[in-house]
């Protein structure tokens, strides 16, 4: 991981500082007082690492404009490489965590190295979230999925779990993410989706060790393009409408990747494939259709598939769900 570039000025008599650091296509930029708790933080994942390089150099040029000069900079913070996962993620805010007293983590049965902490208020089992971590390094890095209570089924964890614990070290082989097929269904899914400590966020709130914990969690085969750039993945789980990943029980949510170019009296216009919801997808087919003859419309599903339509050449909503959901589409 990359180094904070810091910058700093005095302002009121106050030290002000400023840094940033680009991690593949995200830049992390952090700011406040010296001697204060009163600051910010904030992350964004840009097009590409091209995009994301440009987009610092442009938010550093800004800060050196307001007065702010660089200093050394400070190394990403990496907490203790000797501690365990499960003792750092307890200790991270003292006494609590997950805002909740500090957590218990307790062995799987039949997984060696396979912790879990149930968050479950004793009087509603159907609600709150298990906390699940497979140890990897001698528990000084760890691969988390979280699951909802109302969906938490131990034979499906156990299926899942099967799989994982197999394919612990590819997130942290370099590649933000890997899609895989499950050695066997976990109920309704057939696959999953393994993210990078940077792309999945699973520990944002303990800095100490957010580099060191990845993301996994199933799902269905339409929901992750088999060819997705990191982009639109960080789209998919962290963007509006984002899976409900958690949910062991949810539907499927497709791959809608649209672009556009709706010309008439009400047009609209995006040239660039971007992330939709599938009722995005809904609002524009009537406005396609009333649209003048020039105008058209691009569908892509998760195989990497685009469908083009126009004014006179639309498609029924049962046509669009097969192409969307089904591995073979019947169009």
């Amino acid at each position: 991981m990359e180094n904070w570039r810091r910058f700093e000025r005095v302002q009121d008599g106050a030290c002000e500082f400023w840094q940033i650091r680009q991690e593949g296509i995200r830049c992390h930029i952090s700011w406040g007082r010296d001697g204060s708790r009163r600051g910010g933080s904030t992350t964004v994942a840009l097009l590409d690492e091209r995009h994301a390089k440009s987009h610092v150099e442009k938010k550093i040029r800004g800060q050196l404009r307001k007065g702010f000069l660089e200093v050394a900079g400070l190394p990403a913070p990496i907490g203790d490489p000797d501690a365990l996962v499960v003792e750092t993620i307890a200790d991270a805010q003292g006494k609590r965590a997950y805002g909740l007293p500090r957590p218990q983590y307790l062995p799987v049965e039949g997984f060696r190295d396979v912790v879990c902490h149930a968050r479950i208020h004793p009087e509603s089992p159907g609600t709150g979230f298990y906390h699940y971590l497979v140890l990897r390094d001698e528990g000084r890095s760890a691969l988390a999925f979280n699951v909802r209570g109302s969906s938490h089924r131990p034979e499906a964890v156990t299926g899942f779990l099967e799989t994982v614990v197999t394919v612990r070290d590819l997130p942290f082989d370099g590649r933000p993410h890997h899609k895989i097929a499950l050695a066997r269904p976990v109920g309704p899914f057939s696959h999953a989706l393994l993210c990078s400590p940077a792309l999945g966020q699973a520990a944002v709130a303990y800095p100490t060790i957010a580099a060191r914990v990845a993301t996994a969690f199933p799902i269905y085969d339409c929901e992750i393009g088999d060819a997705d750039a990191e982009v639109f993945v960080d789209a998919r789980i962290h963007g509006h409408g984002a899976l409900p990943y958690s949910d062991w029980a949810r539907r499927p949510h497709p791959v809608v990747d649209l672009r556009f170019d709706i010309q008439g009296p009400d047009p609209e216009r995006d040239h660039t494939f971007k992330v939709y919801q599938r009722v995005r997808l809904d609002t524009l087919m009537p406005k396609l259709a009333a649209a003048s003859p020039d105008s058209w419309l691009e569908v892509r599903s998760f195989r990497g598939e685009i469908r083009r339509l126009t004014p006179t050449n639309l498609a029924a909503p049962s046509d669009l769900d097969r192409f969307l959901l089904d591995s073979q589409p019947a169009i």
